[in-house]
């Protein structure tokens, strides 16, 4: 018989949007989501189990739509460089991590390969539920090709086997497309732009034209799935719109007419603010080079502009972090950085239902309703009077719940 779990004098934030609801009782049963009261109590549940949430907040599970839980280190050849057995431990610890923090699913944007969804699924590993890109399509030269100008063969992610896709011309792409979906893709990640750390380009020098793009974008469709793209400047953006890309992660050098586009196209938008105030931060220190360094001062600052430019114009945005291994810890404060443009419950509802909307998966995840999967956390304070609380979750991410099953308690 499955367990019932009642939640009491919870402060709800249900993840909607609207008014939160002081007191609300909120009853799990098996897996899922049984009934959600903001006034009053359920009648006696004979066995079931009762906690008393008074003075904490109940909300969804959070979601990061983009993260790389497999960049173990902040340079890539050193990720490149470890030993298999220590890689996939110290991407475990990251995916514990993330879970700690109350994030329930993430989306990997590319890295961690099918067995890490199947050790998550089977309760190998303790961490989210997986949505993976497996690895990306990156051009000749563009942001996912590591090779540089010394190397010609094609350079690996890790040593698990995971390479970047190097293709060209929509013939290559989507061959490409069709080989990490065989490899257990749930959606195509594709690279439209320069990056900061990558060797032979910038950001804002676009990559992939247009039928290169579709093509990726046809494939992705036939399987019953979707592109997202790495996008940072507005030739990059608007190829993506025009080829029917639904993910835009990143857009730091976007405009206003560009997020207008976005806007009317129905697209969503993923600022990933936290990593680049982070290796702001931190960056020297973890090895970055010089031009890794300029690049990132390029767009840094421009990052909040383009999400006030997106929020100004009605975009659907979305939450991810794009935050690497060794500061995964950090990732909670992309929902502080995003309050800066938008309310705090803006924020969170970026984090929960509209990244739901985002993998598709808004019938089962993002919102506390009825029927829905039962992925919840509970936080020791209010997150709308101070959203820092998530970036403290280790501490303050006092409970969480993935599917009806407890997965942290520090309730006592």
């Amino acid at each position: 018989m499955a367990e019932t779990v009642v939640f009491r004098n919870a402060f709800l934030i249900d993840g909607n949007g609207g008014e939160p609801s002081p007191g609300a009782t909120v009853v799990v049963e098996g897996e899922a989501i049984k009934d959600v009261l903001t006034q009053g109590g359920p009648p006696a549940l004979p066995g079931a189990k009762v906690l008393d949430l008074r003075g904490k907040t109940l909300l969804p599970g959070l979601i990061d739509a983009h993260v790389h839980v497999g960049n173990i280190e902040a340079v890539h050849d050193r990720t490149a460089a470890l030993p298999p057995a220590v890689y996939v431990l110290r991407a475990t610890r990251n995916l514990e991590t993330d879970l700690d923090l109350g994030f329930t699913t993430i989306r990997d944007a590319g890295g961690l390969d099918w067995g890490f969804r199947a050790a998550v699924d089977q309760g190998l590993i303790r961490g989210p539920r997986l949505f993976l890109s497996v690895t990306m399509l990156t051009q000749t030269g563009g942001h996912g090709d590591k090779r540089g100008i010394a190397r010609e063969a094609n350079v690996p992610r890790n040593s698990i086997g995971v390479f970047p896709e190097i293709c060209d011309g929509p013939d290559e792409v989507r061959r490409s497309a069709r080989q990490v979906l065989r490899r257990g893709a749930d959606q195509i990640k594709i690279m439209a732009d320069g990056g900061v750390a990558s060797p032979s380009d910038r950001p804002g020098q676009w990559q992939y034209e247009v039928p290169e793009l579709r093509a990726a974008v046809e494939v992705a469709q036939a399987a019953g799935t979707y592109v997202m793209a790495h996008c940072y400047g507005d030739r990059a953006i608007r190829n993506c719109l025009e080829a029917g890309v639904r993910s835009i992660e990143h857009g730091n050098l976007m405009g206003r007419e560009t997020a207008e586009l976005m806007a009317a196209r129905g697209a969503f938008y993923v600022p990933t603010l936290t990593v680049f105030e982070v290796l702001a931060e931190r960056g020297r220190g973890e090895g970055l080079d010089a031009f890794i360094l300029e690049k990132l001062a390029t767009v840094i600052e421009a990052g909040q502009q383009a999400l006030e430019y997106a929020y100004r114009a009605g975009v659907k945005i979305a939450s991810g972090t794009d935050i690497i291994g060794p500061f995964q810890y950090l990732k909670g404060r992309e929902l502080a950085l995003k309050a800066e443009v938008m309310t705090p419950m803006e924020a969170i509802v970026s984090a929960t239902r509209t990244n739901a909307e985002l993998i598709g998966w808004p019938d089962r995840l993002g919102t506390v309703e009825p029927g829905k999967l039962a992925d919840l956390i509970v936080m020791d304070g209010n997150p709308l009077e101070d959203v820092g609380l998530f970036e403290r979750g280790l501490e303050k991410v006092v409970l969480v719940m993935k599917q009806g099953r407890v997965m942290k308690d520090l309730l006592g």
